[in-house]
């Protein structure tokens, strides 16, 4: 199961499909919520009890969580009136991957080829079976960032959540969404640092060929887009 989120006024991690379940891997999804700019550096995360509910889990599996992400550098505590768990700083976020880089590099190949596959498959997928109603959402995300969706990154993640809801395959959707959540990549180190229409105009040819029902050109747009997504981590084991 796929969850999407999106960081309220009021700092409700805002849940918006059906909470996660125990089995899920909070910390996972936690580091994603980082990775994709939705929990910032320097935000303050909901209290224990608060943040178990959100995620529809117990609050000892969100402790957990929690006090992994603290023993890795994600996170920091504070005391008094404004304590709790808070996202790290950048620097410290940045630092605390690159050595999760370095011991996870014989992993990392393994991880980068899976992602790969499954995108690939996904672009395949989503040229066969795509409806009307996603060639209609799939368009609107091909626009760029709008008022509503001002971040780059988050766009980013709605349009590749849209690309994968078009393939219609429970299985591939849930293997994109773990596989992003291994491979998070923090603020700065993201694809991000393209320019904005640089990064939209290199999906405009895969939205065109999912679009348009054509497999070979949307599996050829996703392999060019995939050796991009590469880039942040090859460029971090250097």
């Amino acid at each position: 199961m796929q969850t999407h989120w999106k960081k309220l006024p009021s700092g409700d991690l805002g849940v918006v499909t059906a909470p996660v379940r125990a089995s899920d891997n909070v910390e996972r999804l936690l580091r994603a919520l980082i990775f994709s700019g939705r929990l910032a550096p320097g935000d303050k995360l909901p209290n224990e009890r608060d943040l178990a509910a959100q995620l529809g889990v117990s609050r000892p599996t969100a402790r957990l969580a929690l006090n992994s992400l603290h023993a890795l550098g994600y996170l920091v505590v504070k005391i008094g009136s404004k304590g709790g768990y808070w996202v790290a700083d950048v620097d410290s976020i940045k630092q605390h991957w690159k050595e999760w880089m370095e011991t996870h590099r014989d992993q990392l190949e393994e991880m980068l080829d899976f992602r790969r596959w499954v995108e690939l498959e996904i672009a395949a997928r989503a040229a066969e079976r795509r409806t009307a109603e996603d060639v209609a959402a799939l368009e609107e995300l091909g626009r760029g960032p709008t008022a509503d969706r001002p971040s780059y990154v988050q766009w980013h993640i709605d349009l590749h959540d849209a690309i994968a809801r078009a393939a219609h395959n429970r299985y591939l959707e849930q293997s994109a969404a773990v596989i992003r959540g291994e491979l998070f990549v923090p603020v700065g180190f993201s694809v991000t640092r393209f320019p904005v229409e640089e990064a939209v105009a290199l999906h405009r040819p895969l939205v065109a060929a999912i679009c348009a029902g054509d497999r070979a050109a949307a599996v050829e747009a996703m392999t060019v887009h995939m050796a991009r997504l590469d880039e942040p981590f090859r460029s971090g084991l250097e």
